[in-house]
């Protein structure tokens, strides 16, 4: 962007380059998105040249997504931190009620809330008690007990699922205890989110976040509280089954063995979470973690994603895609992994990939025999793992897209060269296109663009093409040889997505950047005619409709009807009434020339035969011949055999 403004800047007037200047100081200072608002306002009431002035507020909104697109990276590198500082404490875990601190403190960090804190199942007493606060003022807060079926910890206890509420107090969702309202009114709490500790089926306690103004939660906010809160869980659970294993070696000395077994069970478990928790610290990919969860459990792992499409390792031959869908849905629902036994007798052990409430997939792993309980737990953490993992891949994938949807937009306008070498180092990586290049419009009809390209974006992938959505539809910008191969697989793609055929419209090679704007835009018009003449659903070069496109623009199917019907109708009825072909006929002998032996080989007929369908043309149209209306019969023959699909 910064050699466009240049550019901009060289050629426009002393008051443009002011304020170019100052949307670099605006950039430069990461100011405030009114800043920007302001300069815009700045440039409509001051700025007489309406071309400048237009070049300028395009400038400011580019600038305004860059700012965006850095702070929101800067957030989620700030996510990333707090969630693999938090995987490894819980891996060097020393003092439970520490770690519980630290992940409450992030919990208070990333959703950028006035409190936070923790409250844990007290399975003897029946209720909930506060275990780790942040930002807490009264002492009294921290003495609070809530029984299992009253306000928010209650909701969040029964739904296994967030629970949110922007005006605390005056919420009746839930039951209401009178002490409570007295505890979060003293903090002066008026919009709260809870996220479950879930373990298994049981949830053994609630993490929240409150503010002291009225404020909804979003679904990422949602998702990253749920994360933490599932290595709240496994800390938690952590304490409890070392717990569980002293006592046990305490009171049992004469089940030495037993507790030996035990004991190597939870050491492998926890070398196992160490070794996962360091990838996932490291930056490791799905096919690492797939290789590490196969060395770490001694079979064969492989991951799914939500649409049950192998992404990394290999899938058991003999398992039905029924049974496989089955399990998957039953380990989402259960929060727990799921056995299925294929038919030669091997285990397969299925744990859904979840993201906050979303299935982002499955982890799978297969082998002879059946797995330990500790070995389940492992399985399932690494489940939880890839979660975090597929997350971050979609937070840069978004921020990637983001960064291609802005180069496709400027290059359908014609306001920049992407491939330039200074723009370039925006395309994603591996990415090269370079001119001449070939646009591909997919006519969006009813279905969101957003979906159509999230269906085609990994089918299409590769460093000749992009893809991004535009006024509605997607477009494909590529400069592969065989544009035609390209709209194939597409309409592939998408048709396995949604069941369903989308027109795709297919432009001539265009050399240079001021060439596109004008191809886009004979796109537009060849989709339309494609719709108007019955024919979506179809992959068709726009070359074929351009003249049509041109003489038909903005007219309906009766204006195209008239125009065929009083050029060539005598020779569609007849064909109608008697099952001939002298329209195909005719459009061949005008295609080849006037040749008759080139038609009569283009259609597979005698030469003879040609002369006589030509005869009963002239009988039935004594006028084709005509000079003065060659081209409309030709125009109008043309366009019935697209109209049919010929």
């Amino acid at each position: 962007m910064s050699i466009q403004l240049t550019r901009a800047a060289a050629h426009a007037a002393p008051d443009s380059v002011s304020y170019y200047r100052n949307l670099l100081r605006l950039l430069n200072e990461n100011a405030a998105n009114s800043s920007f608002e302001r300069l815009a306002d700045d440039v409509r009431r001051q700025v007489r040249n309406a071309d400048a002035a237009r070049e300028l507020l395009s400038d400011i909104a580019v600038a305004t997504r860059l700012r965006d697109s850095a702070e929101q990276k800067r957030k989620r590198e700030g996510e990333l931190t707090a969630l693999n500082e938090t995987a490894r404490d819980l891996a060097g875990l020393r003092d439970t009620d520490q770690v519980l601190r630290a992940i409450v403190q992030r919990a208070k960090q990333l959703s950028g809330s006035d409190i936070a804190y923790l409250s844990a199942a007290d399975e003897e007493h029946g209720d909930f008690y506060v275990r780790a606060t942040e930002g807490v003022i009264s002492r009294d807060f921290a003495t609070i007990r809530v029984p299992r079926n009253i306000g928010v910890c209650g909701s969040v206890a029964k739904s296994r699922s967030p629970f949110q509420s922007s005006n605390y107090p005056a919420d009746t969702k839930f039951d209401h205890d009178r002490g409570i309202d007295c505890a979060t009114a003293g903090e002066g709490i008026v919009s709260i989110l809870g996220v479950p500790l879930a373990l298994e089926t049981q949830v053994i306690g609630v993490l929240f976040v409150g503010d002291r103004y009225a404020r909804s939660y979003t679904p990422h906010e949602i998702a990253v509280l749920s994360s933490l809160a599932t290595f709240a869980a496994l800390a938690i659970e952590n304490a409890r089954l070392l717990e569980e294993a002293r006592r046990a070696l305490r009171i049992a000395k004469q089940a030495n063995a037993a507790l030996t077994a035990k004991a190597e069970d939870v050491e492998e478990a926890a070398v196992a979470h160490e070794q996962l928790t360091e990838l996932i610290a490291r930056g490791g990919s799905l096919e690492d973690l797939t290789r590490r969860v196969s060395n770490l459990l001694k079979g064969d792992a492989c991951m799914l994603d939500d649409r049950r499409r192998l992404t990394c390792g290999q899938l058991p031959e003999d398992l039905a895609d029924e049974d496989l869908a089955k399990a998957i849905r039953d380990s989402a629902v259960l929060g727990r992994s799921v056995s299925l036994r294929s038919a030669e007798g091997d285990m397969t052990r299925v744990a859904a990939v979840m993201g906050g409430s979303a299935r982002l997939g499955a982890l799978l792993l297969t082998r002879k025999r059946e797995l330990s309980e500790s070995e389940v737990r492992t399985l399932e953490r690494s489940a939880l793992v890839s979660g975090i993992v597929l997350m971050s891949l979609e937070r840069v994938a978004q921020a990637t897209y983001r960064n291609v949807s802005d180069i496709v937009a400027a290059l359908l306008r014609g306001a920049t060269d992407p491939f330039t070498p200074e723009c370039a180092r925006r395309l994603p990586s591996g990415v090269a296109l370079s001119w001449p290049i070939t646009l591909l419009l997919v006519d969006a009809g009813d279905v969101p663009a957003t979906r159509i390209s999230s269906a085609l974006r990994s089918g299409l992938g590769g460093r000749d093409t992009i893809l991004a959505e535009f006024n509605g539809d997607v477009v494909i910008v590529t400069s592969v040889s065989n544009p035609s191969g390209l709209a194939e697989r597409a309409a592939e793609a998408l048709d396995e997505a949604f069941q369903t055929r989308f027109s795709i419209v297919i432009s001539a090679p265009v050399p240079e950047l001021d060439g596109v704007p004008a191809a886009y835009q004979a796109l537009l018009r060849a989709c339309a005619l494609m719709h108007t003449i019955g024919q979506s659903g179809q992959i068709m070069f726009e070359k074929t409709l351009s003249i049509y496109a041109l003489l038909f623009e903005q007219k309906g199917e009766d204006a195209i009807e008239q125009f065929v019907m009083s050029a060539v109708g005598p020779l569609i009825e007849h064909d109608l009434r008697r099952k001939s072909r002298l329209t195909a006929t005719l459009l061949a002998y005008m295609d080849n020339g006037h040749s008759l032996h080139k038609s009569a080989a283009s259609l597979g007929i005698h030469v003879n035969t040609m002369r006589q369908r030509l005869e009963s043309i002239g009988e039935i149209a004594p006028n084709w011949s005509e000079a003065g209306r060659t081209l409309d019969i030709h125009l109008a023959l043309r366009l019935n055999a697209i109209r049919r699909g010929c």
